[in-house]
């Protein structure tokens, strides 16, 4: 059997290579003990610190919770799993889980406390995290339904049957549905890159486009992920009106996209020529459509967004704050 002093050389071995700072102090609040996992968490050395009151790694927003604790340990309490902030030897803050132990002579009187402090930045990281990911969930789900319903309401209005409007909304909602997947932050907190500006607009023209003429000229940009879902929203309220009655219909001469790059301004031109105002079929500045790109385009990509007939047909124009648009170097 081993003997006491053995038994507790084993005990202290056991402090001492715990990772968790354990220390002990008085009811003055004097600290007695200090091994090595309190010198790693909180950067004081056993030197440094004993002698010293516990109040030195303590903000001080946090002084008055040492006044509770002795009071407690006093009447004998034992207090688990405290959640609080303790200061490093540098000044930067720590989350810390407490357990407080009374410590008692021969007598059974108290006459000091043992404290474990566990680290638990990683938890917090963690539940920041989490929290983070599903407000990004509600709030996706909701601009989800959003894009959604206006898609609809703008299909409707062209829709010459049912069948037609189930499938002009599914070739739409699967081309944003493959977008939106790139706008996502990975779950390991790594960002989405977003996506080229070519890739983009040709995914967003790929269902209406079939046997029609479309020149692109674009600027070799990365969009940015939040830019994304309104930039595809306004494009398809324009391919969707276009494929109705302009440059993308079985009558039309197909669109021409272009766009630079000025003044921090990101400039981008959509022109259906041949078209006019006779043919469109509609007032093109006072339509659903136009005030959801307009609304779209000011709220979300910081710009003005207009639609106009010109001698060489219509031409939908956005003028855009290039650091909304894309990844900047």
């Amino acid at each position: 059997m081993d003997s006491p002093e053995s038994i507790q050389q084993h005990l202290a071995a056991i402090v001492e290579g715990s990772e968790d700072a354990i220390v002990t102090k008085d009811l003055n609040s004097i600290i007695l003990s200090w091994n090595r996992g309190a010198e790693n968490l909180f950067g004081y050395t056993a030197k440094e610190a004993i002698g010293q009151p516990i109040t030195i790694i303590f903000p001080d927003d946090r002084m008055d919770e040492e006044v509770d604790f002795i009071a407690r340990l006093r009447r004998g309490e034992r207090i688990a799993n405290y959640e609080t902030i303790r200061q490093r030897k540098d000044g930067s803050p720590v989350p810390v889980s407490l357990t407080v132990s009374p410590v008692r002579d021969a007598d059974g009187q108290v006459v000091g406390a043992s404290k474990i402090a566990r680290d638990i930045t990683l938890q917090h990281q963690l539940a920041e995290q989490q929290r983070l990911l599903l407000s990004e969930m509600r709030h996706r789900v909701g601009n989800a339904f959003a894009v959604a319903a206006s898609l609809i309401a703008v299909a409707a209005r062209q829709a010459d049957s049912a069948e037609q409007l189930s499938n002009e909304m599914r070739s739409r909602l699967h081309a944003i549905a493959s977008l939106n997947s790139m706008t996502v932050n990975d779950p390991s907190g790594e960002q989405p890159d977003g996506m080229p500006l070519s890739y983009l607009v040709s995914t967003i023209l790929k269902p209406f486009s079939e046997g029609v003429s479309v020149q692109t000229s674009l600027p070799d940009i990365q969009v940015r992920p939040a830019a994304i879902t309104p930039l595809t929203l306004v494009l398809f309220e324009l391919a969707t009106n276009s494929v109705k009655y302009g440059g993308l219909s079985q009558s039309g001469h197909g669109v021409e996209i272009s766009a630079e790059i000025e003044d921090e301004r990101f400039r981008l031109a959509w022109k259906e020529p041949g078209i006019t105002e006779s043919g469109s079929g509609k007032d093109e500045n006072k339509g659903f459509g136009t005030s959801l790109c307009r609304l779209t385009v000011s709220t979300s990509l910081g710009g003005s967004f207009s639609r106009e007939f010109t001698p060489e047909g219509l031409v939908a124009a956005l003028d855009l704050d290039l650091t909304m648009v894309a990844q900047m170097p």
